[in-house]
């Protein structure tokens, strides 16, 4: 039930008012002047006051004021007999629903108010919105340790509240690029503005045009009516583009004069329309490939990576797949209503080995179906999928057929010759693991990097990343 305050110093007007309020059911106080006002929003709160411009004790344009300075949100509606332009626009300007001039009819003003309310509702709904989707992209969902994400955190907070209008993000499938978008424009200063996102590879080229920019009625044979495109209703926010690199080539130089000159035309339409949008982009390929087999723009490409978000996969951040594990598992846990699950310590070592080739979605997939399908109060090894176990037992395997290897060729190799030859082995799978990744290798095998790299070239061997 919604709570009004009634602002006037004439006792008939106030007592009119109230009538014509409880009728509509909404709870009403009166006062019948500025300290009573604002006395009586100091000790409670309203959903919207009815306010006299001209009271004994103070103006009303100084209330509105004091009101929308401690209550933003507070809907109030002016209400005078001696109004002209110049106060209403003054009473606009501060914040006022509405300047009415007296004698206002109980009937008209109660629409009025009705719809000062529901759109009050429906803003109030918008924040919660809002506040829910800053909590849940907040910087504090993005989980993990390793150096590498700390650095995308680290652009992430810079990039945020700075007005750069394009942004890259590259990195493997389900490395979380949506997320980190997301992260971008609710922790941002458009966080109060749309987040429009839309996939490039999912929808066919042909329509993929009519989606980012609309058309206009008769611009083809179904566009019976205007429709606006995804462009124009992010409007003031973010658009974000998935699997950019799906894009057609033709498509491509039309967004490229979106981000230059701000504006664009519908499909079929002659008059350009402003936009003022920030372009998160994101892609799983290697655009700069891309580039010399000339299936994406070179100038849009540049034009994008402006700034330059590059998401390793979890493979190349392997200290970052435990706290992952924990994190899905105590939130699946609240979800499904089942106690926080400990890990043993050789199915912590089985999905540390794992290389995740679907990176955070797969472990999110897989988190949550051990969290479904087990009862148990302990993850172990076999309640993991058959890929991961697989993971040591081929481990195994490898390392049983290397000493085989070895054993059949010792005749004629001396200590030195044996154990060179069995390091260039290791260093080989080393880096076949990372895929060329030397770093990563150097971490599987828990040396330095510079030491990978003394021993590669003191065994003379010869590998590209």
């Amino acid at each position: 039930m919604y709570k009004i305050l009634v602002v006037d110093d004439h006792e008939l007007i106030r007592k009119t008012l109230k009538k014509a309020f409880d009728d509509e059911g909404y709870r009403v106080s009166l006062a019948q002047n500025g300290s009573e006002c604002l006395k009586a929003v100091q000790s409670s709160e309203f959903d919207l006051i009815l306010l006299d411009m001209r009271l004994p004790d103070m103006n009303g344009l100084e209330i509105l004021q004091k009101l929308k300075e401690t209550n933003p949100d507070i809907a109030v509606i002016v209400m005078t007999a001696y109004g002209d332009l110049e106060s209403s626009q003054r009473a606009m300007t501060l914040g006022a629903f509405d300047f009415l001039h007296k004698p206002v009819k109980a009937r008209a003003i109660t629409s009025i108010v009705k719809m000062a309310m529901e759109i009050r509702s429906l803003r109030m709904e918008i924040q919660q919105i809002i506040y829910k989707n800053k909590e849940r992209y907040g910087y504090h969902n993005i989980i993990g340790k390793s150096e590498a994400l700390q650095k995308v955190l680290e652009v992430l907070t810079r990039v945020a509240n700075s007005d750069a209008s394009t942004i890259l993000i590259e990195g493997d499938s389900g490395t979380g690029k949506s997320l980190i978008a997301k992260c971008l424009h609710y922790n941002g200063l458009r966080a109060y503005q749309p987040f429009v996102e839309i996939n490039c590879a999912s929808i066919p080229p042909t329509l993929l045009e009519s989606e980012l920019f609309g058309y206009e009625a008769g611009a083809f044979t179904d566009a019976k009516k205007q429709k606006k495109g995804l462009v124009e209703l992010a409007n003031g926010g973010t658009l974000f583009l998935d699997e950019i690199g799906e894009m057609p080539i033709g498509l491509q130089a039309k967004l490229l004069q979106v981000i230059e000159n701000k504006s664009f035309r519908r499909v079929g339409g002659t008059k350009n329309i402003e936009v003022d949008i920030r372009i998160v982009a994101a892609t799983n390929k290697n655009l700069k490939k891309a580039l010399d087999n000339q299936t994406f723009r070179q100038d849009l490409y540049y034009r994008l990576n402006v700034i330059n978000i590059y998401l390793p996969s979890l493979r190349e951040r392997r200290e970052d797949i435990m706290p992952l594990i924990e994190h899905f598992v105590s939130y699946h846990s609240r979800e499904f209503h089942k106690p926080v699950k400990q890990i043993s310590d050789t199915a912590r070592d089985l999905l540390i080995q794992y290389d995740w080739p679907g990176n955070v979605r797969e472990l999110l997939n897989t988190v949550e179906r051990i969290m479904i399908l087990e009862d148990g109060d302990i993850i172990l090894p076999e309640n993991l999928p058959p890929e991961i176990k697989r993971g040591k037992e081929s481990t195994r395997n490898y390392s049983d057929s290397i000493i085989a290897k070895l054993a059949n060729t010792m005749n004629g190799l001396n200590y030195q010759e044996l154990t060179e030859k069995f390091q260039a082995i290791l260093i080989k799978r080393a880096l076949e693991l990372s895929h060329g990744n030397k770093t990563e290798a150097a971490k599987t095998l828990g040396i330095p990097r510079l030491g990978l790299y003394h021993q590669i070239k003191k065994l003379g061997m010869s590998i590209k990343e």
